[in-house]
């Protein structure tokens, strides 16, 4: 899906196939080009990779999950492609969230055209970021239930 750049910010639903069920989602055309993009770059369908977001979002909304799984795929991208000093002039230094494992890789044919695969490192920290999300709430429930 191409877009033009007025349009990347507009919202697109499309009809999917997520854990075995048809169901309609609503993100941004934004959202859709990068979920095609990480697509083509893991090898794997839409209907494969929105079923591992949803099997990993914890009660979140399904549109939500692919949103911030989103930004943590790129993320960790981008931490990859900060290794090479080239890469480094003039960007943020900003490290991803969570370890990316890359020893080994150079000695074997990488899982992905793209290179190393991200896309389980990148589901763990997805699914992490949310239990410690909801430890958060819950904690900050049990406080303001004490207060009472």
């Amino acid at each position: 899906m191409t877009t033009s750049d007025s349009d990347e910010g507009a919202r697109h639903r499309r009809t999917v196939i997520v854990s075995g069920r048809r169901t309609s989602i609503s993100v941004e055309v934004a959202i859709w080009d990068a979920l095609t993009d990480v697509c083509k770059r893991e090898e794997c369908t839409l209907s494969d990779l929105l079923t591992l977001v949803d099997q990993r979002r914890l009660g979140a909304s399904l549109a939500s999950a692919i949103r911030v799984f989103s930004i943590f795929y790129f993320r960790a991208l981008a931490g990859i492609g900060m290794q090479a000093p080239q890469m480094a002039q003039g960007l943020s230094e900003t490290p991803a969230p969570f370890e990316i494992p890359t020893a080994g890789f150079q000695t074997v044919v990488p899982p992905v055209a793209g290179g190393v695969s991200l896309l389980d490192p990148v589901l763990e920290a997805f699914e992490a970021n949310r239990r410690a999300r909801l430890q958060v709430l819950a904690e900050e429930g049990e406080e303001d239930g004490a207060r009472l």
